[in-house]
């Protein structure tokens, strides 16, 4: 499991470029992140680099041009970890289905809706209350399957409660 220490991580030992693009690669995976979701990620979290040279960068890494950066992996160690901490906190998240075939949850007081589109794909999207006028995040992302969507419900929830409070934080 990608960001785990291990004994050799305890005892300091410096992992091989292999190593590191084998980890990051792995818990990209787990995270269900492809190079162009780490990097839309880093924009929306202020990476000042331009779009195009972050995803180059995040690309020549997965495919081990380059060395996967100390900060990248602090990065995505993050995500991981956090992603892990959502699964566990909910871990039975209770999907239901509407008569047109999309489905929804409830995450504290937010709601997820998962509505399948064409070509097999769905769309996610959660808001801060029932209400349509409630906060909703930009999401923006069509997801391949409803197994994927659901995965990145939680994500979504998550996006949300910091830019509320980020939007708390700078009205003060």
């Amino acid at each position: 499991m990608a960001g785990l220490e291990t004994p050799e991580d305890i005892f300091d030992r410096k992992p091989t470029p292999e190593e590191l693009t084998q980890k990051f690669n792995a818990a990209l995976k787990e995270l269900m992140l492809t190079p162009g979701d780490l990097a839309t990620f880093m924009d929306k979290n202020r990476d000042y680099r331009e779009g195009s040279a972050t995803i180059r960068g995040i690309q020549r890494m997965v495919s081990g041009e380059t060395r996967v950066s100390g900060e990248m992996m602090v990065i995505v160690n993050m995500l991981l970890r956090q992603h892990r901490r959502l699964k566990a906190r909910y871990p039975d998240l209770k999907w239901e289905r509407n008569p047109h075939g999309a489905y929804w949850a409830q995450v504290e007081d937010w709601y997820v809706y998962i509505s399948p589109q064409t070509r097999g794909r769905w769309i996610l999207v959660c808001s801060h209350g029932s209400s349509p006028k409630d906060y909703s995040p930009p999401f923006g992302r069509w997801l391949d399957s409803l197994e994927e969507a659901k995965a990145k419900a939680l994500v979504c929830v998550e996006e949300g409660m910091n830019n509320l409070a980020e939007f708390d934080y700078e009205a003060t």
